[in-house]
């Protein structure tokens, strides 16, 4: 019934080792995460180097500085930040909560009888009190990503709430609201 038993490593499946591994996928998704990020930054921090040099270069010329490129400030910005920061975590956490689901994995039957012989053969225990425990064993200790991983979506979920009440609840908008009505009110007059 049970082949391959003295075998720990042995497998009667032909494709085990070849399917990428949960983690595998992760590991090689942060590290994309990372270098994009990194790569964004990077091209931001030389645009602004570039925009110190010019300026720099424009004061020994004795040029007048060219005009600094502002942009409307609003109190919508908190908005549109609160409502990013909201539906990515959410996002993450649906990733991470499905990807802990699908990387369940129950034991193998040929490692749950190697484990039960290994198991009978050291504690001095019958083959089938051994399978019990074993059984018991894997049905306590599922392989694959635990479902608390995906509380870390609840982190950026927090901080879009903050910036939706700040948004919310921030005398500037209110103040830039009111200032808004005065000033189509004096265009109507």
């Amino acid at each position: 019934m049970f082949r391959n038993i003295s075998r720990p490593n042995a497998s009667l499946n032909p494709w085990k080792g070849k399917r990428m591994r949960t983690e595998v996928l992760m590991i090689v998704f942060v590290v994309c995460g990372l270098i994009i990020t990194l790569s964004v930054l990077f091209l931001r921090n030389r645009q602004q180097q570039l925009l110190h040099m010019e300026r720099m270069a424009a004061l020994e010329k004795g040029a007048s500085l060219p005009p600094a490129e502002e942009r409307p400030w609003s109190p919508r910005v908190y908005l549109l930040r609160g409502l990013i920061w909201s539906f990515s975590g959410a996002a993450l956490f649906l990733c991470l909560i499905s990807l802990a689901g699908a990387s369940r994995q129950p034991a193998s039957a040929e490692q749950m009888a190697y484990d039960a012989k290994r198991l009978s053969d050291y504690a001095g225990i019958s083959f089938e009190e051994a399978k019990q425990t074993v059984a018991k064993d894997a049905a306590l200790h599922a392989r694959g990503l635990p479902d608390s991983v995906a509380c870390l979506g609840f982190l950026p979920i927090s901080v879009g709430l903050a910036y939706l009440v700040f948004y919310f609840t921030g005398e500037s908008r209110k103040r830039a609201g009111g200032h808004e009505a005065a000033d189509t009110g004096q265009r109507m007059a």
